[in-house]
């Protein structure tokens, strides 16, 4: 019976390919630098590049049992508007599309430096090394993107984040993936609800939040606000920073390393393990195993350290 089940997929599958149909739409604008790129996408997968002049556009649509209602369903306007360029999608999903018949990939290219604001309620959106500003949102998969020349606004709802890096700040919140961000020169503020944050280089401060994973941060110039509920915090801090940081965890530990010239008031304490110092302490009040007060090079901004799972270690870079 399995075998009888199993050659019949197989032959449904070898039968909707058979069948599948594709329809390419092209567009192009002739705009310049400056500009932005403005697309509402109702369904499919968005890859941006940059270089040469203009903006152009490939939509490939494919109809996976062949049926042409699909393309006549999938409504697409473009429109330029000085050196902006407007692009909208409508589709009007039916029963087919339970089984994920139709499929539309927007593959763009845009001006070196053009702004991006784009967002799809069905895939995943892929951007290369951009010079512009950058807005994308997506409701079901993933966001990646090279190096960012200015500010990155990232949210998902249903995947991973990966930024390869950003000259301006970066804000990725993401319901159910993990984020990775490489070196930035502004703050970041990355957010999720169920997996891992991983930071590389920041000069700005940094906003870290998760429910369900660890957060790493390699390297922060400012201060660092950090909260997991689901794993452990690491967090290296090269420069003086400006204001208060506070790392706080309730399922893992917390391990903060500190640049020789970095001067705080910590304020460490720990209901699931020990607290260590590597760094030397000016202490204050009496002095518990599970609790640490006092100044380090002289004091300065407030490093407030939590942990309810695990134990809290402060070493030297």
């Amino acid at each position: 019976m399995r075998r009888t089940l199993t050659v019949t997929f197989v032959l449904l599958l070898v039968a909707f390919t058979a069948q599948a149909k594709t329809e390419t739409i092209r567009r192009g604008f002739n705009v310049p630098d400056g500009g932005t790129l403005h697309l509402d996408a109702a369904v499919g997968s968005i890859t941006i590049v940059a270089g040469g002049s203009g903006v152009a556009f490939e939509v490939v649509q494919k109809s996976r049992l062949g049926d042409d209602d699909n393309f006549k369903d999938h409504k697409i306007t473009f429109e330029q508007r000085g050196n902006d360029v407007y692009v909208a999608s409508e589709y009007d999903q039916g029963w087919t599309n339970w089984f994920h018949n139709f499929n539309v990939e927007w593959n763009i290219r845009v001006p070196a430096h053009y702004n991006i604001e784009v967002k799809t309620s069905g895939g995943s959106i892929d951007l290369a090394d951009l010079g512009g500003t950058v807005d994308a949102r997506t409701s079901g998969g993933s966001i990646k993107t090279g190096h960012l020349a200015s500010t990155a606004n990232l949210k998902t709802s249903g995947g991973s984040i990966t930024v390869g890096g950003a000259r301006g700040s970066v804000l990725a919140h993401t319901s159910g993936g993990s984020i990775s961000v490489g070196d930035t020169d502004g703050p970041v503020d990355a957010r999720t609800s169920g997996g891992s944050i991983t930071i590389a280089h920041t000069n700005g401060e940094v906003q870290a939040r998760t429910s369900g994973g660890s957060i790493r941060i390699q390297d922060a110039a400012g201060a660092v606000n950090a909260t997991t509920s689901g794993g452990s915090i690491t967090a290296s801090l090269s420069q003086q920073p400006k204001g208060d940081s506070h790392l706080s965890t309730s399922g893992g530990g917390v391990t903060v390393t500190l640049a020789p010239n970095v001067g705080v008031e910590i304020d460490a304490h720990s209901s699931g393990g020990g607290v260590n110092s590597d760094v030397p302490i000016t202490v204050m009040g009496k002095q518990e195993d599970d609790s640490l007060r006092g100044s380090i090079n002289g004091g300065g901004p407030k490093l407030v350290l939590r942990s309810s799972g695990g134990g809290i270690r402060v070493r030297p870079l």
